[in-house]
């Protein structure tokens, strides 16, 4: 049996031929030297693997080994034959399902901790969370997948971080400890303890970060509590002073200090008569008689002297002070200047008959009116202006004045008031009467003015007349409308026209990648078992070998080696056009092969991450995939100059998601200005991005100078389900 067959490739056919004939057994000679392969094939019943490289040698021994009922199988190192392959499963069997019990012990003790952790690969980004850590953090586990500890930690604790991190990459370090803050998705930080460890492959490479976060808020809450209180009462911009019930001061912070001019050495352990003038003393002595009693001191305004002598205006608010067992030992004041607003309110008082008479006199419309809708006051723009006498508008219904032609204008108006008694500002536009009946358009506004506890106590109604601005007004729209619609067919024109280009452009990338399945069909079907049989020819030779001339021999030899490389040349020829892999096993396989060769021909090592369970996809959708991976290894190759990249492919519900990094000299400047405007350049980005929008998927581009950064998604629910179902057996 071959696998890669058209229609029904050979594992599909095992399986089938091993349901129906139980006592048929199936070989399978195949040209993929890939121990995934060997294993698929082991698992759909095959009896025995052998390669068409070496079949000359391994062909005959396998056909009868598999023929009595025992198994026959490759060496992909050696090309030996290996007889225990069924033991070898079932110890792997045995050894998976140890794994996976492992697994499920550490993914209960992971998610059911109660500290955060996480796996941070060496870059940053967050591989694995658990509930605790999204809690303390505030994102979920999908959007931390999307991030980096870099991106959600406070810019001032970040470089301590990765100087210590960068020491347990390079090994100076196994661990490291420390307090920093994380910013969390609302924005606000978090205190936490982090110790963090690293995890290492055989050789010694830093696999991925293991970190333990603690949150420790409530912890710095409680050590800062009196740091915060003494900071309150210095930073506060009232004098807070404490005294005794003798009345000796006892506290003296720095707005006292700045309000009554003695420094906290001077006020100290003197009485409280210090800034009292003499009239006012007895009022001291009343206030500590009362404390003792328990007598609670309403606020109150009084008059307190500063050290140059000068009288201020004090709001002064007195707080007894207890000690542990609830006795009154002494008081706290707390004093605000309020001398400035003394002279601010005198001054209001002398600039109202000044307001008043700018508001008759201004040429804007300006009307007061009680939250009723009652006209108090109105300005002469707005009588004189409009036609009416002062007395048929004060005293009376704004609406039975300047609206009163005017009923379907009332219900707007009347509910403009109503919003505006509640104390929200109200603009709008409307029409209004002038006393000979003429109709004219303003704009409206109505502001509630409030007392000091919000209450609503007038409401100023202003208006500016806009009928001429919005004649003209509508003559530009008329003729905005008809350069709009002008434009709109245009539009539509170049919409068609780009929509055909784009169907070309789907048909094109189908087109090419058919005719790659097609050659790549060929060469396998055709020029491979051509070869083959050229190569059996030769095996046939080889047993005469003994009666050739030695020139004879030569050529022979010569030809043997000349048949091989070319055999291996149309091999992989016919698997960088279309990897037979892709179709039989699935995306993961056909990567992870591609990858191989990628970085043997170019020397760039390949980092693959997927995930374990991460399964088949629709045909089309793999194959998109591979070409983008396949696009982003070959630019890397060309143009960025790294030495390294990385490949990352998730499967979250509705989409999947592929990130493809490198650490290369990044996109020039004058690139990076076009991709911002939505303008890709290259065929190879624009090829992935139209392969990506035929699926409904995005590409987006990320440069910073030190590498580059191509992301791609694709919702997963693309094809029917028949299609995909096809498409995984394999048809073609």
């Amino acid at each position: 049996m071959d696998v890669s067959m058209p229609n029904l490739n050979g594992l599909d056919a095992t399986r089938l031929i091993r349901e129906a004939l139980p006592q048929t057994e199936v070989l399978i000679l195949s040209q993929h030297e890939s121990s995934e392969m060997m294993r698929q094939a082991l698992g759909a019943g095959a009896l025995g693997y052998v390669l068409k490289s070496s079949m000359s040698n391994n062909l005959p021994a396998a056909v009868e080994r598999v023929s009595r009922h025992e198994p026959f199988f490759v060496n992909l190192e050696s090309n030996a034959a290996e007889f225990d392959a069924h033991e070898i499963l079932q110890r792997s069997a045995a050894f998976e399902n140890a794994l996976r019990e492992s697994e499920e012990r550490f993914r209960s003790t992971f998610e059911q901790a109660a500290v955060g952790i996480a796996h941070v690969a060496p870059d940053g980004r967050w591989l694995r969370v658990n509930q605790k850590l999204c809690e303390i953090t505030g994102y979920t586990a999908e959007e931390l997948s999307k991030l980096t500890y870099q991106e959600i930690t406070h810019p001032d604790d970040l470089d301590a971080d990765e100087q210590q991190a960068a020491k347990v990459a390079s090994g100076e370090l196994d661990h490291y400890a420390l307090e920093k803050r994380y910013i969390r998705k609302d924005g606000s930080p978090v205190d936490a303890s982090i110790t963090v460890s690293g995890l290492r492959d055989p050789q010694g490479k830093l696999k991925y970060f293991i970190s333990v976060v603690e949150d420790i808020r409530a912890r710095k809450l409680t050590e800062e509590v009196p740091y915060r209180l003494a900071s309150i009462v210095e930073s506060s911009d009232d004098a807070i002073i404490s005294k005794d019930l003798n009345g000796t001061i006892t506290s003296w912070n720095g707005a006292a200090e700045r309000i009554f001019q003695y420094t906290a050495n001077e006020a100290l352990g003197q009485h409280i008569t210090l800034i009292i003038p003499p009239e006012l003393r007895e009022e001291e002595t009343q206030i500590i008689k009362r404390l003792r009693n328990g007598e609670r001191i309403e606020h109150f305004e009084t008059i307190r002297v500063r050290k140059d002598g000068q009288r201020l205006n004090i709001s002064l608010t007195v707080s007894p002070v207890r000690d542990s067992h609830g006795r009154i030992i002494g008081a706290s004041k707390i004093a605000r200047d309020v001398t400035d607003r003394k002279r601010i309110e005198s001054e209001l008082r002398e600039k109202e008959g000044v307001l008043r008479a700018a508001f008759t006199q201004t040429y804007s419309f300006l009307a007061i009116l009680s939250t009723d809708g009652t006209v108090l006051e109105a300005n002469r723009a707005a009588l004189e202006g409009t036609g009416f006498q002062r007395s048929e508008a004060i005293g009376h219904k704004v609406w039975d004045v300047w609206w009163r032609t005017l009923p379907e204008e009332l219900a707007t108006l009347k509910s403009g008031i109503a919003n505006a008694a509640k104390g929200l500002a109200v603009r709008e536009e409307c029409r209004y009467a002038l006393r000979d009946g003429s109709i004219r358009i303003a704009d409206r506004t109505l502001n509630p003015v409030q007392d000091e506890r919000g209450e609503v106590l007038m409401i100023v109604a202003s208006g500016l007349d806009i009928t001429e601005h919005l004649q003209l007004r509508g003559i530009l729209e008329d003729r905005v409308r008809e350069r709009t619609l002008e434009l709109e067919v245009k539009n539509a024109e170049v919409v068609r026209q780009t929509e055909i280009v784009r169907e070309l452009s789907a048909r094109l990338l189908q087109i090419q990648d058919e005719e790659r399945r097609r050659i790549a069909r060929e060469l396998h079907d055709s020029v491979g078992q051509m070869l083959a049989a050229v190569s059996m020819n030769m095996t046939n030779v080889h047993r005469e070998a003994d009666a050739l001339s030695p020139e004879a021999a030569k050529s022979l030899e010569d030809n043997t080696g000349l048949l091989e490389q070319l055999s291996i040349e149309i091999r992989t020829i016919s698997h960088l056009l279309h990897p037979p892999l892709l179709d039989e096993v699935g995306l993961e396989s056909a990567l992870q092969w591609y990858i191989d060769g990628f970085s043997e021909r170019s020397k760039i090592n390949v980092d693959l991450q997927l995930p374990e369970d991460f399964g088949r996809l629709p045909r089309n959708l793999e194959i998109t995939l591979f070409r983008v991976v396949q696009e982003c290894l070959t630019n890397i190759h060309r143009h960025s100059g790294s030495s390294t990249a990385s490949i990352r492919v998730a499967r979250l519900q509705n989409e999947v998601r592929l990130e493809v990094r490198d650490a290369g000299k990044g996109i020039p400047k004058e690139t990076q200005t076009t991709l911002a405007s939505g303008k890709l350049s290259g065929v190879g980005l624009r090829g992935m991005h139209e392969r990506l929008r035929q699926m409904g998927g995005q590409l987006e581009v990320q440069s910073n100078g030190t590498g580059t950064l191509i992301l791609a998604t694709l919702p997963i629910d693309v094809t029917p389900a028949r299609e995909a179902s096809a498409s995984v057996r394999g048809a073609a």
